[in-house]
């Protein structure tokens, strides 16, 4: 068996060495040493590492390298220390590429040009410094958490190292990297230590009800004037002061920094007090619960304007026992107005009411009047505007649909405006109850004198004794026992003063018959007669009745206007009349008809009359 053993392992030991002759005369395949620096080799030896080397040479196939320095803490790097017997030895600052001739060629491009950049990098950052830092001042340089250098270093391409000084020796911060940058870092440093070097504290007293105002949300403004300043500041309740100075009462805060930065950032802390205390004047009083709503207005417009006015801030509570309690916060000036304004929105609301009268639904449609004229009349009467829905001099006057058979009608808005519109609906439907209607009998034939031009006659009467006077149609009187009869509805006392004023405007009557050919020529409206009775006796003349009178027609060619004329002979009149009505005092109505007497006597036998007729109706 160990024969067996000993030709299989040089029969493999010929095998591989024939794949290597193989391989080593194949132009395709190729091993090439690259000098590459430790630092870089270390960079590139996880696996991200190569798989970014790759794809940034384009390379397809697969290659392998060998790495001349153990990387550190590498998985690879245990395998890359394997040495086969029959592999070269590398030296510690190269890189052996295998693989396809191509592949090998671009890995080892990609390398010299990384070589070739790490070189100018290690040119250009190899500029050194170091700063003594007195031991004390190490830790503030270094920062909590070394925050101070993490931010140098990422601020400048430097690289920083501290060394502590031993028994009482100053520190060195070594710093390397660009010239300038190294410069950079060395000044701020030495700004920073001469800083320190001047470090005082100072402790000033503040009210305490105002530190969370002067710290800020999050401590944002201490920490600004902090990082502006250079200084430390501590508060009572901060508990950032951390060395062995005595506690802070409960109205101090205590600055610790460079006296320049100390001095400033006292001031700018003071002021700021100074201001919080003029702007934190605190207002606390209570409101209704129900007056809540009003003061903050729909979506926050009526509380938002309060505190945009008097530039406040304005905080509402909860609800508690039907009250909220109200804190503003700002200037005196400024919390005394949104105060005001505040009371003077819940005085209004407590002036508003809401006050529910019971009317009869006969009374509503008189109530409301024509277009809700008499609605709009109570609340002017009443000092209110009918115009305004809310608030001061408001008032709104709702009555029930008909459908909902109420009688039940809703007074809202200013107490004293309801209170006066609520007194006179009642003393309105009072009289209501109270009213009558009186009859009064007046000749039908006088009914349209005493209504007058456009009713302007009966409309003067029913405003004068506040009533309502009713005459009868003319479909009623066909139907009515009696059609003279004129009712009045109103106040007892008014109907009987409305129907004295009635009568008064009643005229004794008399009637004449004229012939006919006068009442055409002086009679009428627009007749000479009838006009001169009325301007000199005031009588009032009417044509009851009138007969018709005969015509024909007489064509004149001689007319030049081309009009047709129709003429009435005595004795086509004769025997035809006409009735007129005179309305007056009675001694005047006598001297009316001796005038009209006279008249008759005097009259001509005969009327013309011309007129115009369009030739194409003839």
């Amino acid at each position: 068996p160990e024969a067996r053993e000993d030709a299989v392992r040089a029969l493999l030991r010929k095998t591989l060495e024939e794949f290597r002759q193989a391989i080593s005369n194949d132009d395709s395949y190729a091993t090439v040493n690259v000098d590459v620096p430790v630092s870089l080799q270390r960079s590139l030896s996880s696996a991200q590492s190569q798989a970014a080397l790759f794809t940034a040479a384009n390379i397809s196939g697969r290659v392998v390298l060998r790495f001349g320095a153990a990387p550190d803490d590498s998985a690879e790097a245990e395998s890359t220390r394997v040495r086969r017997r029959d592999d070269s030895q590398l030296s510690e600052n190269e890189v052996q590429v295998k693989g396809l001739t191509d592949d090998v060629q671009k890995i080892v491009a990609e390398l010299n040009l990384r070589v070739a950049k790490a070189a100018d990098y290690e040119r250009l950052h190899s500029f050194r410094d170091q700063v003594a830092v007195p031991q004390q001042m190490l830790a503030r340089i270094i920062g909590r958490g070394g925050e101070n250098i993490r931010r140098i270093r990422s601020e400048r391409d430097v690289t920083i190292d501290v060394v502590d000084g031993t028994n009482g020796a100053s520190a060195l911060v070594k710093l390397q990297g660009t010239q300038q940058d190294v410069a950079a870092v060395a000044a701020e440093l030495y700004e920073f230590i001469e800083r320190l070097a001047d470090q005082t504290a100072e402790t000033i007293s503040v009210q305490a009800d105002i530190h969370r105002a002067l710290i800020g949300s999050g401590g944002r403004y201490v920490k600004r004037l902090e990082e502006k300043y250079a200084v430390r500041i501590a508060f009572p309740s901060s508990r950032r002061d951390d060395d062995d100075s005595s506690p802070l009462a409960a109205d101090q805060i205590r600055i610790r920094g460079g006296r320049k930065g100390v001095d400033d950032a006292k001031v700018e802390l003071l002021e700021l007090a100074a201001y919080e205390v003029e702007h934190n004047h605190t207002v606390r009083f209570s409101v209704p619960a129900a007056a809540l709503p009003h003061i903050v207005g729909k979506a926050g417009v009526r509380i938002s304007e309060i505190k945009d006015e008097s530039d406040t801030r304005i905080d509402l509570g909860d609800p508690s026992e039907g009250n909220v309690e109200v804190t503003v916060i700002g200037t005196r000036k400024g919390a005394n107005a949104a105060h005001t304004a505040i009371e003077a929105i819940v005085a209004e609301q407590e002036s508003q009411v809401d006050v529910v009268l019971e009317v009869p639904t006969k009374h509503h449609r008189f109530l409301i009047g024509s277009g809700g004229a008499r609605v709009r009349e109570l609340v002017t009467q009443a000092g209110g505007n009918p115009d305004i829905m809310t608030g001061p001099d408001s008032c709104r006057i709702q009555f029930p649909r008909a459908s909902d058979k109420t009688d039940s009608v809703r007074i809202k808005g200013d107490r004293a405006i309801v209170d006066a519109v609520r007194l006179r609906i009642e003393a309105l439907v009072a009289e209501r109850e109270r009213m009558t209607t009186v009859s009064v009998s007046i000749p039908v034939s006088q009914h349209a004198f005493i209504i007058g031009r456009g009713g302007a006659q009966l409309k003067q009467l029913q405003d004068t004794h506040s009533v309502e006077i009713h005459f009868r149609s003319k479909v009623s009187r066909s139907t009515s026992d009696d059609p003279s009869a004129v009712n009045i509805t109103g106040l007892p006392e008014a109907c009987e003063a409305c129907k004295a004023a009635l009568l008064a405007l009643v005229r004794d009557e008399s009637t004449i018959t004229v012939p006919l050919a006068l009442h055409l020529r002086l009679g009428g409206r627009t007749g000479s007669l009838w006009r001169r009775i009325r301007n000199e006796f005031d009588v009032q003349v009417d044509a009851v009745r009138v007969d018709k009178a005969p015509a024909y027609r007489i064509d004149e060619a001689n007319d030049s206007d081309e009009s047709t004329v129709y003429r009435d002979t005595s004795s086509n009149l004769s025997g035809l009349s006409a009735d007129w009505v005179l309305r007056g005092e009675t001694s005047k109505l006598a001297l009316v008809a001796d005038l009209i007497n006279r008249e008759i006597t005097n009259a001509e036998s005969a009327v013309e009359a011309r007129l115009r007729i369009e030739p194409r109706l003839h």
